[in-house]
């Protein structure tokens, strides 16, 4: 895989080189969308595309004017020459359309298993809920998180964050998750009567790089609605 940050425009000295490397950047997230892979993918494209769109912007509010070329009578302008930008800028603004492209081909594969996939609570959920178990079911096993709801304060307000530890908890696939919760609370003792959530997707879709993003993305949605309750 080759890897699409910010450190690819900083440190790029040639453009056609830097082109390439950031084509097959872009090729390999793509081609892991077209396997049905989401993570990390995803979250890479949209940090990238949120670097990019403050290093134009940057840009462009310091670059000086270029020299006069032309006048605009309809518009009532000046038309200025536009002075060469740096080559990371430069680079920037070429690669944003393509990362934008590709955002939206892992968006709609998210949408889809999304859609295609129920969070459901696992017996009665207790009033505390800040802890518990996320579980993630494949066919052949059941993926185990252990998750912890903080909140946090940021610039733009308060939200709660999740943070998620995998457990080697052994869970028969094959029994019905409410016989799971016993196992449960054996792989954690210090929880009494914790909350478990399942994922049940109606399409085959790879577990750990799909179904695990979207487990959580949903339960961060249950975090909300009990937050506005």
């Amino acid at each position: 895989m080759t890897p699409l940050s910010l450190s690819l425009f900083d440190a790029a000295s040639d453009a056609e080189a830097a082109r390439y490397r950031i084509l097959a950047g872009l090729a390999d997230a793509q081609q892991a969308f077209t396997d049905c892979r989401v993570a990390p993918y995803l979250a890479d494209l949209v940090a990238l595309h949120r670097g990019l769109t403050a290093l134009i912007s940057g840009a462009a509010a310091v670059e000086p004017p270029g020299a006069v070329v032309d006048v605009d009578w309809a518009a009532g302008r000046l038309v200025r020459e536009r002075p060469p930008a740096p080559l990371a800028v430069d680079l920037a603004r070429w690669a944003r359309p393509r990362v934008e492209a590709a955002i939206v081909e892992g968006r709609t594969l998210y949408e889809f298993a999304a859609e295609h996939a129920a969070l459901e609570a696992i017996g009665i959920v207790p009033s505390y809920r800040d802890e518990g178990f996320l579980l993630v079911r494949d066919g052949r096993a059941v993926q185990v998180l252990r998750y912890q709801i903080s909140p946090l304060a940021g610039t733009d307000g308060r939200y709660r964050a999740l943070r998620t530890v995998r457990l080697d908890a052994t869970l028969d696939p094959s029994a019905p998750p409410r016989s799971w919760k016993a196992e449960l609370s054996r792989a954690a003792p210090e929880l009494a009567a914790p909350a478990a959530f399942h994922l049940q997707a109606e399409v085959d879709l790879p577990v750990e790089e799909t179904l695990v993003p979207v487990a959580k993305r949903k339960l961060l949605g249950l975090v909300q609605a009990w937050g506005e309750a």
